[in-house]
C-alpha cells in the first residue's frame, strides 16, 4: 500500500513543460548565472592606471593563473647603448654604420626635444655617409636637419638642406623627391641653386 502510493506521488509530481514556458524555465539559471559573475567582476573595485612597466609584468602573471602552466616569460626590452655602438664603428672605421647610428641617435634626441645635440649627430651622419657613399643616410640626415633649421625659423638652411636631399632622392629613385620638392614650394625655396656639398 505504501508502494502504491509513492508511486501515485511521483506519478503526480512529474509534470511535462513545452513551448516558450520550457525555453523560459531552461534558460534563468544560465541568466542567473552570467548576472552574478558581472556583478562579480563590477563589484571589484576599478585599478590605479598602471604604466607601462607594470602592465608588461602583470600580463604574464594573470595569463600564467589563468592558463595553468605558466607561459614563457618575455624579456624586458634593454635600453641601446648607442655611445658603445659608436665606439666599436669608429674603431672599425664603418663608415656605413656610424651614418645610421648617428641618424638612429638623432631621430632618439629629437623624439625627445634635444635639437641641439640632435643636429650634431645628424652633421656627423652626413660626413659619414659622404665617406662611406651612403646616399639613403645622407638624404634622411638632411631631411631632419632641414625640419629643424625651418623649426629655428632659418629657412635658407633648411631651402639648402631640402635641396641638397631632393638631389639625392632623385639619385636614389626615392619616392620621397615628390614630398621634398612640395616642402621646397610650399617654404619658397629657389630650385636652381649651386650648392656644395657641406
Amino acid at each position: 500500500m505504501i508502494a502504491i502510493v509513492t508511486t501515485s506521488l511521483l506519478a503526480a509530481a512529474v509534470i511535462e513543460i513545452s513551448g516558450l514556458p520550457a525555453l523560459v524555465v531552461l534558460l534563468v539559471p544560465v541568466v542567473v548565472l552570467l548576472v552574478v559573475i558581472l556583478r562579480l567582476y563590477r563589484a571589484s573595485p576599478p585599478a590605479a592606471p598602471a604604466t607601462t612597466r607594470e602592465t608588461l609584468h602583470a600580463v604574464p602573471a594573470a595569463a600564467a593563473a589563468r592558463s595553468g602552466p605558466a607561459a614563457p616569460a618575455v624579456p624586458e626590452p634593454q635600453p641601446v647603448d648607442w655611445a658603445l655602438r659608436i665606439r666599436s664603428a669608429e674603431a672599425s672605421n664603418d663608415q656605413a654604420a656610424l651614418a645610421s647610428l648617428y641618424l638612429s641617435v638623432a631621430h632618439a634626441e629629437i623624439a625627445e626635444g634635444r635639437s641641439d645635440a640632435a643636429a650634431e649627430h645628424l652633421r656627423a651622419s652626413v660626413r659619414a655617409a659622404v665617406k662611406s657613399g651612403n646616399n639613403a643616410s645622407q638624404a634622411e640626415a638632411r631631411l631632419e636637419l632641414a625640419e629643424l633649421a625651418r623649426a629655428a625659423g632659418d629657412l635658407t638652411t633648411a631651402c639648402e638642406h631640402w635641396q641638397l636631399a631632393r638631389a639625392l632622392f632623385y639619385d636614389l629613385k626615392d619616392e620621397r623627391l615628390g614630398k621634398t620638392e612640395t616642402l621646397m614650394q610650399k617654404h619658397g625655396c629657389p630650385t636652381d641653386w649651386v650648392l656644395n656639398d657641406f
